[in-house]
């Protein structure tokens, strides 16, 4: 079960997911039903057993309508994958109520509401894998994202909680926390100012997710619960260093021998060093 899949996370997790053999169940809002769809079909055409359905998850009433769905056609739900959200980037004084309104109920009460309506079935089946979507920008505190790091944050502490909830009925729940991204529209600036304390030297690709996604989904990791994974690339826990500190060439021994000869992701080398 995929929430939001009609976005760029909620397809990575689908495509991820679908090739590993997995029958899914894709929701999104109304208005990225079009999206929606095309994914749908499209696995669908690969040989992905797949159905789906619009679902306003803000709503205890729909949350449970469609783990109703999912029960009758499939008699179980073995993992929830929740990648809803709502809200960006943008001035702290110019966010407006709904905006906020909105980006509460999509990403954080949702959320909320399928971890209790799925794992009330996942308890009783006795197992199920939760993996929450989160941000590195819960931790961070950004001014331009007050929004999106306050229900990110969110997501967290409730990952936590219900870990605790239902841990003792079998189900692990798990949050999964991405960093920068290549597919956030960033100025060239903003883009700069992330590299500096990424040292691959690259945003994040939405194939990254891909092997942690499938992962924590199995039983090789029952035991991570009640954790944040962060697949960000060393963003959130790196601080930018300093361009007097940082490397110019490959690693030498002390007799200055080079040691050390692989392509870095990104040729960041300068052209003057032997």
């Amino acid at each position: 079960m995929i929430t939001q899949a009609g976005s760029n996370f909620g397809r990575t997790s689908a495509e991820a997911h679908g090739r590993e053999g997995a029958k899914l169940y894709l929701q999104d809002w109304e208005e990225r039903a079009d999206r929606l769809e095309k994914l749908a079909v499209g696995l669908r055409s690969e040989g992905v057993e797949v159905e789906w359905g619009v679902h306003d998850l803000t709503t205890g009433a729909e949350a449970g309508k469609m783990t109703q769905t999912i029960m009758d056609r499939y008699g179980q739900i073995d993992v929830l994958v929740n990648t809803a959200m709502e809200g960006g980037h943008g001035v702290f004084l110019d966010l407006r109520e709904d905006e906020w309104d909105l980006s509460v109920a999509r990403g954080l009460k949702s959320f909320f509401l399928t971890c209790q309506y799925v794992g009330e079935e996942m308890a009783l089946k006795g197992y199920g894998k939760i993996i929450n979507f989160t941000s590195i920008v819960a931790d961070l505190g950004s001014g331009g994202a007050v929004g999106w790091g306050t229900v990110r944050g969110g997501v967290n502490a409730l990952t936590y909680a219900v870990a605790h909830a239902l841990g003792e009925y079998g189900v692990r729940v798990v949050a999964l926390a991405r960093g920068a991204m290549e597919s956030t529209p960033y100025t060239e600036e903003a883009r700069d100012e992330r590299l500096l304390r990424l040292p691959f030297k690259r945003l994040g690709l939405e194939e990254d997710l891909v092997g942690p996604l499938v992962f924590l989904a199995t039983s090789e990791s029952d035991w991570i619960h009640g954790s944040v994974v962060y697949c960000d690339g060393g963003y959130a826990h790196a601080a930018a260093t300093d361009a007097e500190h940082r490397a110019t060439s490959f690693p030498l021994d002390r007799r200055g021998t080079r040691v050390l000869e692989v392509p870095r992701e990104r040729d960041w080398i300068d052209t003057d060093v032997p």
